[in-house]
């Protein structure tokens, strides 16, 4: 079980860039997840399932790229900003448009990790993951 390689990444992304978009959104992001975009902006995570604790299963298709011209996390500060979704902030996305993100409408320093499905409205659009960033990469395997 666990991460063991990323594909497609685009690059690294710099301290500057990171710390740019943190104030954008007025958040302080994990460190375990700053170092994983460093390395993997946008990048593909392989294997890349996971379960909820209620046992459904999700899949993390990809980080959301930190320098991509068509879409990039910046593009998500409304998102993150509507009343409904203010301290949401998406990371990643599975393969049919939901959300991965940070959940910091409860807890400013750790936020949790969120699935959020667009297809659903207030509440029910938000499913917990886990804790932290490293615990869902920790969770992630391969249906083969």
């Amino acid at each position: 079980m666990g991460l063991k390689k990323w594909l497609f990444a685009e690059g690294p992304v710099d301290d500057a860039t990171i710390a740019a978009t943190e104030q954008l959104f007025q958040v302080t992001f994990p460190q375990d997840y700053k170092e994983c975009v460093k390395n993997f902006n946008g990048g593909y995570p392989v294997p890349n399932n996971f379960d909820y604790d209620n046992g459904a299963q999700g899949v993390f298709n990809d980080l959301i790229s930190f320098t991509n011209s068509e879409l990039n996390i910046t593009m998500f500060r409304e998102f993150s900003q509507d009343s409904f979704t203010k301290g949401i902030i998406p990371f990643g996305r599975d393969p049919f448009g939901n959300l991965l993100g940070f959940d910091y409408r409860f807890n400013k320093e750790v936020p949790l990790i969120i699935f959020f499905d667009h297809e659903e409205i207030e509440e029910e659009a938000i499913t917990p993951v886990c804790d932290t960033f490293t615990e869902l990469l920790d969770k992630l395997y391969s249906l083969e």
